[in-house]
């Protein structure tokens, strides 16, 4: 009789641990495993025009690019590596993921297409030596959530004339690797839920700026407030959800990029079904 009984409790510890198991899915069960492994590409060239009035402008560009290898227990990877290069490399559909990284750094160049053709080695040798403007971009592309079965990007530009940085933004891309998906807005919140979503936004910006309302917001250089988004360019990490909005998005160039962190907690009851954030939280 006690065989039988302790045979039966350990069926069911293990239909449990079974259960448990199937419950936690792709997502909880690799909490602490990277969804992607990534690899790093360099990329860079040159360019050398001679200006209307006389000087010579020589471009740089170069990037450093972090991109998806392989996925965790062997997902597919075709899929995910179409959606980095459409989304975090701006490529068109017909470019392949090799083409889509050299495709950055021209695009980098092309800002500077209304400048004159570029000048051959001999022109430049014969120039050498006079007043010279120079602009250099640089794009750095790096994972900074990778795990839960989510990865996110954050892809950097940089543009500097004669060294002193005139432009920097940060623009972040996340990914499902499970479903094989870019994640919008729509894949964490309701329709109907998004305007709550943006009042906390508004109080949460206060917040952060110690300030009692819009018109010391407007004070310190933020304009619009009152019809700040519930934007794309949203990161994960331990905590919450940050929003960062680009320079002259939300604020004068002066106050850079702002960032508004909402933690997970308090998103809770704005989450569409099966919303991506069950699996962050």
């Amino acid at each position: 009789m006690k065989t039988r009984f302790f045979s039966i409790v350990m069926l069911l510890s293990l239909t449990m641990l079974i259960a448990s198991c199937a419950k936690g899915g792709k997502g909880k069960a690799n909490n602490g495993k990277p969804a992607v492994t990534v690899k790093t590409q360099q990329l860079n060239d040159k360019s050398t025009f001679k200006l209307s009035n006389g000087e010579v402008c020589t471009i740089v560009a170069d990037a450093v690019i972090d991109y998806p290898v392989a996925t965790v227990e062997g997902l597919a990877l075709d899929s995910l590596q179409r959606l980095f290069a459409a989304y975090v490399l701006e490529s068109g559909d017909s470019l392949s993921l090799r083409e889509a990284l050299r495709q950055t750094v021209a695009n980098s160049m092309h800002q500077y297409d209304f400048m004159d053709e570029p000048m051959s080695d001999d022109e430049i040798a014969d120039v050498e030596g006079q007043t010279t403007i120079n602009y250099a971009t640089s794009t750095r592309v790096t994972p900074i959530y990778n795990k839960n079965g989510v990865v996110t990007f954050e892809r950097v530009d940089v543009v500097k004339k004669n060294s002193k940085v005139t432009a920097v933004t940060h623009r972040y891309y996340s990914f499902d690797v499970e479903s094989q998906t870019y994640i919008d807005v729509n894949r964490l919140f309701r329709d109907d839920a998004i305007a709550d979503v943006c009042q906390l936004l508004k109080q949460q910006l206060l917040k952060q700026n110690n300030a009692s309302g819009n018109e010391q917001l407007n004070d310190l250089g933020y304009f619009n407030v009152e019809n700040i988004t519930v934007s794309r360019n949203f990161f994960f990490d331990e905590n919450g959800v940050t929003w960062s909005y680009l320079p002259n998005e939300l604020a004068v160039e002066a106050v850079g990029e702002p960032k508004i962190t909402i933690p997970y907690g308090d998103l809770t009851d704005f989450q569409c079904d099966n919303s991506i954030l069950e699996r962050l939280n």
